[in-house]
């Protein structure tokens, strides 16, 4: 934009007019130095939005030039605003959840009102089947509260939580409408040095700020649309639009009248400014009279109408009336239309009114060609850019070297030009890893991912973050934030190391490690942990723990129950279960303390608990080994002595705890043992032998037993003798 002094060129391109003005500020107020206004040749627009870009273009060329030719100098940058009836704003609730409390940062805090926003715009593009979420611009969002693990909080930062939430609103403009616009001006060699919203201009230069704190409606109607907006509080809380204004008017007297368009509109303005009689000729060439009685009667239902909807959008905004209604823009000038407003919003008459450019402080001149309320937005147009210059509500910038054009309400940040890029906004801030859970002998254990890392921002080389301001022509380079990576463990880092034992079991050496389990199923310190898993172990501290872990059986099955016996003189202890432990000789308790080294002797069960199986147990069979010269030989013994507690019993009594029995084989002489082996006893066979039993000498009904060592050899007086008469051996 060329100056000369402080020069501010607004075009307000609306529905039926385009208007251009130049301001100049002195420096105490803003002076209107040229204007012109021109009505579209045909229905370019309609209810705000441009449908032939080429006709809008060719008529703002018109303007400008004018213009140009009436200032002498070159117009290059001009402020122009979207239609406020294209707002959009979506309100969503959006929480996040942590793994476990934690303090809440700025940054959770950013990002979850971030995803709160992306939502929205999901949510709003489901609202039109055709659309999707990239066809809406962001402009701003409020929040509206924040809650903590489900309670409401002023503030989120610096809590401690397990869950945030967030409840805001968010504020977009259909890309469609800012595109259009932008075209338009590009095609007449003009650059946007500003854009607004239309309802703001107005009401920047209409309600002064400290009014905001009013309740107040700004109503600006125009040919295609009403536009609305709300100040309470020291802020605009809301915008709508009503898809109904002057045209309808106009629409209704042409068709009722058979007039043309542009015939119905200059009737309607006529009829505005108190005319009492209007002679006219309809397009069938008829003469008609046409009174304003007459045309007030025909529009009432259609004037009703535009008030039951523009109030109807406001009570959706304020859910109540609101304190005072403005009214701008061309159609306000509806006769009627305040009294039906007030009416309906339960107003005093005086609580509903126009405003006019003339009212408007610190602004002199006039805006040819115009009503002086159709005035109020191109001024405001005008004005707002220039007071927000250092603002820079719209600016280009490049994301990753991609060109973004964004268009904020606000003060512009990075994270205005990442949402414009449309950026995941998950991506802000790397997520952390998923947790890792499972029970180690009934107690929980959780092993935490991996921190993610924040995403890294550069605003013109310069390290930046999400808050960082921004002006046009900045270059943001945005890396990703890293996702932490999920946790992953060994069962060596949740079990304590267990110190393995070594034992004697029946004289061999056995070396016991502790088991632990997982799910079940044996592991070792080096297994992965499965998430959910169950993992249970126990130390080895009792023999009880070692016995079970060596014969495989379930500790609370084992019970080291005995009958003790004396066989033979000796005690013996019989097995009442599967198994017998001894320990120095005797059955331990299994519940005494585990020792290193310590030695154990297992017992096996008696099948059948006789005396028969308690000789078997014992080794004791139905013969007897003796050695004879030097021979080993086994000799049967079929008569045997048994006796249980002193009294004689059979190999069949089954044994009681306490017995003391006694088992020997009934006598056995020598010479039975000879009879055994086909030895030839002669008549006088101890004459001519010597027989010894354990090297004692012995006869032939000496009795022997098992193990006995027996010599015969010949009697040294008659070996000689022997030697002739029988030759070698002496026995026959």
């Amino acid at each position: 934009m060329d100056k000369k002094g402080d020069i501010i060129f607004a075009l307000d391109i609306g529905t039926r007019t385009v208007i251009g003005l130049v301001l100049e500020y002195t420096g105490f107020f803003y002076e209107i130095i040229a204007s012109y206004a021109i009505e579209h040749e045909n229905r370019a627009m309609l209810d705000g939005q441009i449908h032939n870009v080429e006709e809008v273009a060719r008529q703002v060329r018109k303007v400008k030039d004018k213009l140009e030719e009436e200032l002498g100098f070159s117009l290059k940058k001009v402020a122009i605003a979207a239609a406020g009836r294209a707002l959009k704003t979506a309100t969503y609730r959006q929480s996040m959840e942590f793994n476990t409390k934690k303090l809440v940062t700025r940054e959770d805090v950013q990002a979850l009102e971030f995803s709160a926003v992306q939502k929205a715009q999901e949510e709003l593009a489901a609202s039109d089947p055709t659309a999707n979420p990239h066809d809406y611009h962001f402009v701003g969002y409020n929040v509206i509260e924040y809650t903590m693990d489900d309670l409401f909080i002023g503030s989120l930062v610096g809590q401690k939580a397990r869950k945030i939430e967030v409840e805001l609103v968010s504020t977009f403009l259909p890309r469609v409408v800012i595109e259009s616009l932008l075209t338009v001006v590009n095609q007449v060699g003009l650059e946007v040095d500003h854009l607004t919203l239309e309802p703001i201009a107005a009401a920047n230069v209409v309600i002064p700020k400290e009014m905001f704190n009013f309740n107040l409606a700004l109503v600006d109607i125009g040919a295609g649309t009403s536009d609305i907006a709300l100040t309470k509080g020291g802020r605009m809380i809301g915008y709508a639009m009503v898809p109904v204004a002057g045209d309808e008017i106009t629409e209704a007297l042409a068709e009722h009248y058979l007039l043309d368009y542009h015939i119905g509109e200059k009737i309607k303005r006529e009829i505005s400014q108190g005319e009492v009689e209007i002679k006219i000729r309809n397009f069938l060439s008829q003469d008609v009279v046409i009174t304003r009685e007459e045309a007030l009667d025909i529009l009432k239902p259609h004037i009703e109408s535009l008030a039951d909807q523009i109030c109807e959008a406001i009570m959706s905004i304020n859910n109540k009336p609101p304190q005072a209604v403005i009214c701008i823009g061309g159609g306000s000038l509806i006769p009627l239309l305040q009294e039906e407003l007030a009416s309906r919003l339960d107003l005093p008459p005086e609580r509903v009114g126009i405003r006019e450019s003339s009212d408007i402080n610190k602004v002199t001149g006039t805006v040819n060609g115009v009503s002086s309320p159709q005035a109020v937005t191109p001024i405001g147009i005008g004005v707002t850019a220039h007071q927000n210059t250092n603002k820079a509500n719209f600016l280009e910038v490049q994301v990753n070297n991609n060109i973004v054009q964004l268009f904020t309400l606000n003060k512009p940040s990075v994270t205005d030009a990442l949402l414009a890029a449309e950026v995941d906004i998950k991506r802000i801030n790397g997520r952390p890893g998923k947790g890792l859970t499972c029970t180690v002998n009934g107690e929980l254990k959780v092993i935490k991912g991996e921190m993610g890392k924040p995403a890294h921002i550069l605003v013109n080389g310069e390290e930046a973050n999400l808050e960082t301001p921004i002006s046009s022509g900045d270059e943001i380079i945005f890396e990703p934030g890293q996702d932490g990576k999920n946790a992953s463990g060994l069962i060596g880092d949740i079990v304590p190391e267990l110190k393995p034992v070594e034992i004697i079991v029946n004289g061999n050496q056995v070396k016991l490690k502790p088991h632990i389990y997982q799910n079940g199923r044996l592991v070792e310190y080096d297994t992965p942990i499965i998430d959910g898993g169950n993992i249970e172990f126990k130390k080895l501290q009792t023999v009880r723990d070692a016995v079970s872990q060596i014969l495989e059986i379930p500790r609370q099955e084992l019970l080291n129950h005995a009958k003790t016996v004396t066989f033979n003189g000796k005690v013996i202890y019989i097995p009442e279960g599967d198994i017998l432990i001894l320990h120095e000789g005797k059955p331990v308790d299994l519940d005494i303390p585990l020792e290193d080294r310590m030695e154990l002797t297992t017992v096996k069960p008696i099948l059948e608990p006789t005396i028969r199986e308690l000789c078997k147990l014992m080794g004791i069979k139905d013969r007897i080994k003796i050695s004879f010269n030097s021979s080993e030989l086994e000799i049967p013994v079929s008569r045997w002595n048994v006796k249980c507690n002193g009294r004689k019993v059979d190999f069949d009594y089954t044994i009681k705890d306490g017995d003391a029995i006694t088992c020997q084989p009934a006598s056995l002489n020598l010479k039975h043992a000879l009879e055994h082996i086909n030895y030839k006893v002669t008549p006088n066979f101890e004459e001519n032998f010597i027989v010894k039993v354990n090297g004692e000498r012995a006869n032939l009904y000496t009795q022997i037993k098992n193990g006995d060592s027996i010599e015969i050899a010949l009697n040294d007086s008659d070996r000689k003798q022997k030697s002739n008469e029988t030759g070698p051996g002496g026995l026959y």
